[in-house]
């Protein structure tokens, strides 16, 4: 198997193809649910206190927060990307 290498533009969206201005939204809203993780765990919080101190439901906090992987890897399928050398 001849695997190559290629370096990352710091931006996985447009490396999966995505138009450089939806690329950005979706980075910025990757970067923020990586936040809301870090800052939930930090701080050792329950998806209830979470919600309880974001003023959503609990559910929302699971989504964002359990649904992000999911969501990269549903927009990766988009792009055609099958696996990390695609």
């Amino acid at each position: 198997m001849n695997e190559s290498i290629t370096k990352s533009s710091g931006n996985l969206f447009v490396d999966l193809g995505f138009p450089p201005g939806e690329a950005a939204v979706l980075q910025m809203r990757a970067e923020l649910i990586a936040d809301l993780r870090r800052y939930i765990a930090k701080k050792k919080l329950s998806h209830a206190k979470a919600a309880q101190l974001f003023g959503v439901s609990a559910s929302r906090v699971s989504e964002l927060v359990e649904g992000s992987l999911e969501m990269l890897v549903s927009l990766a399928a988009k792009a055609g990307k099958h696996s990390i050398a695609s």
